[in-house]
């Protein structure tokens, strides 16, 4: 992803305000388990709050989505 994509996705993260995706974990490995398990979902669910053009599944994507929502992340 350009700097340019990375800006336009991390703005439009920011807005989001769905408790859902507002979780705080005592750990990494708590955090890294969520992501796992709720991966299908969020992946989905998430694509609302996207602009056009930005896909979840892709794997570029989906890492900087968990970067900027993460509160640990274990690459």
């Amino acid at each position: 992803m350009t700097n340019s994509e990375q800006d336009v996705l991390r703005d439009a993260l920011l807005t989001i305000d769905d408790p859902y995706y507002l979780n705080t974990f005592k750990n990494a490995a708590d955090e890294a388990e969520w992501w796992h398990v709720n991966e299908d979902f969020i992946q989905s669910d998430i694509q609302r709050f996207l602009p056009a053009g930005f896909d979840p599944k892709q794997p570029e994507v989906w890492r900087f989505i968990r970067i900027s929502l993460g509160q640990f992340f274990l690459d």
